[in-house]
């Protein structure tokens, strides 16, 4: 009779302020020896064996392990998505610094054009208003063997290289150097030597076009 009075008054009790102990607390339920129920909050009062399984489980440890859980799990990924973020980030500094400039020859070489190309332009200039004639022929013929040489000169420096840029260079100057043997050739007379003299100026002029496009790319990859 006792008994159920206990039983009956702890359940009148958890009826009406069970929120108010279950929100701190868990609930054990044990008999004893003599068959005697017993309730408590109080873990320590309970026997080792009953401490593994409240007879009501404290619901603040229940919702508190799945949102400290869920926060774990939110750091982890976000851990994650920043290192992966991340990695891109590094392949493209690695392949960037993989992106080499001119070697030491290169640059060398396509030195070396800018500075021939600055002075050939501008060679026959001073013959472009000079009028038609033998006289004419022979000087600006004259300026050409000086040239040739120098072209020469700079195509042994600039064929070794694999450089397209270069490669274009080398291109000019054979093709150039070609010419200018031709024209070497050509002796001048009274009768041919206005034609004569218009076609040499005609390509030279042609080559000054060239050349000025050759120098602006060079311009461009000799500059850092």
């Amino acid at each position: 009779m006792r008994i159920r009075r206990t039983i009956l008054t702890l359940t009148m009790v958890f009826l009406v302020s069970g929120p108010v102990l279950f929100a701190d607390a868990a609930i054990y339920k044990w008999k004893d020896e003599n068959g005697k129920t017993h309730f408590t909050d109080n873990p320590t009062k309970v026997p080792e064996a009953f401490r593994k399984k409240p007879f009501i489980k404290n619901p603040k440890s229940r919702k508190e392990t799945p949102k400290a859980r869920g926060k774990e799990t939110q750091d982890k990924e976000a851990s994650e998505k920043q290192a992966t973020t991340e990695k891109p980030a590094e392949t493209e500094i690695k392949e960037g610094d993989k992106q080499e400039g001119l070697t030491e020859g290169q640059r060398s070489a396509a030195t070396a054009a800018v500075n021939f190309l600055k002075e050939d332009i501008l060679r026959y200039e001073k013959f472009y208003s000079w009028p038609t004639s033998r006289s004419k022929f022979r000087a600006v013929k004259g300026a050409v063997a000086g040239a040739t040489s120098q072209k020469q000169a700079l195509l042994d420096q600039v064929s070794p290289h694999d450089l397209p840029l270069l490669k274009e260079v080398a291109a000019f100057l054979e093709a150039s150097i070609a010419a200018d043997e031709k024209s070497q050739k050509v002796v001048p007379t009274t009768i041919t030597s206005r034609r004569q003299t218009q076609t040499l100026m005609n390509r030279l002029k042609s080559e000054a076009r060239q050349e000025n496009q050759l120098l602006e790319k060079l311009t461009v990859a000799t500059t850092d």
